[in-house]
């Protein structure tokens, strides 16, 4: 560790904390990664979003506010007292930011009526679902699940209830949420073709190939399902017996759609 007194200059002290600040934020960066985000839900859920606000604050609010007040002609101690007020300043906004990133995780891939739809962990557990309960339908993470909407009685009237004074939709009630292998006659109804794919995103054909190259079988042994995301959607792959086999991103989405 550098002793303060012996940053001569206000840029030094920025350049330090920079430095150090940029090492924090490449580990936050693999978690989001490899735990958080996993694959492609990255960039359809928000990761890159979320991960543009802790960037913000790590980056570029630590050090600006150590270049604006640190001054080498202070006394060590005012020096040390400035310095660990920029700090706590620092992480007290970044673990701000980095529990926004940590509640918007997908925890679950739920399919509804014709797609499939990524499911935030802070919309369940404001539910107050436990999500350890994700556990019985599969180890993959984040978990894919079938949502199977009631069709009569008191089931449809909670349902409804649910959807319409609390604002909670179908892909969000656990309590609808059914093993994924058990439905995957009516997951794969609504496949896409590879003509509908190439009609929407003609350069997504040549992405499928690349994930399909090291898989056995043709493209048409496979099934195309559609992620539907807050972001970007995803073009999900299937073997028939419903193991996902990789994911292609699709183009982001705009404001027109």
């Amino acid at each position: 560790m550098i002793p303060l007194r012996a940053i001569h200059s206000r840029w030094h002290a920025a350049a330090l904390h920079f430095l150090c600040s940029l090492s924090v934020f490449a580990l936050l960066l693999g978690v989001l990664l490899l735990a958080w985000y996993p694959s492609a839900y990255f960039s359809a859920s928000g990761g890159w979003q979320g991960l543009r606000l802790v960037a913000a604050v790590d980056l570029v609010l630590g050090p600006l506010v150590t270049l604006i007040i640190f001054n080498p002609a202070k006394s060590r101690r005012e020096l040390t007292l400035d310095v660990g007020v920029v700090v706590l300043i620092q992480l007290a906004a970044m673990l701000w930011g980095v529990r926004a990133v940590y509640e918007q995780r997908p925890v679950a891939v739920a399919f509804l009526d014709t797609s499939f739809y990524t499911v935030p962990a802070v919309s369940l557990t404001d539910q107050g679902v436990d999500l350890r309960e994700l556990n019985r339908f599969g180890t993959s993470f984040p978990v894919f699940v079938y949502v199977e909407k009631p069709v009569a009685g008191e089931a449809l009237q909670d349902f409804a209830r649910r959807l319409e004074q609390e604002r909670i939709p179908p892909h969000e009630q656990a309590d609808l949420y059914r093993p994924l292998g058990e439905h995957l006659s009516e997951v794969f109804r609504s496949s896409l073709s590879l003509e509908q794919i190439g009609q929407v995103a003609p350069g997504m054909r040549s992405e499928i190939e690349h994930v399909l190259a090291g898989v056995n079988g043709s493209a048409e042994d496979f099934r195309y399902l559609a992620l539907t995301s807050r972001y970007r959607n995803i073009l999900l792959i299937f073997d028939l017996d419903g193991a996902l086999i990789g994911t292609v991103s699709a183009p982001y989405k705009t404001a027109e759609g």
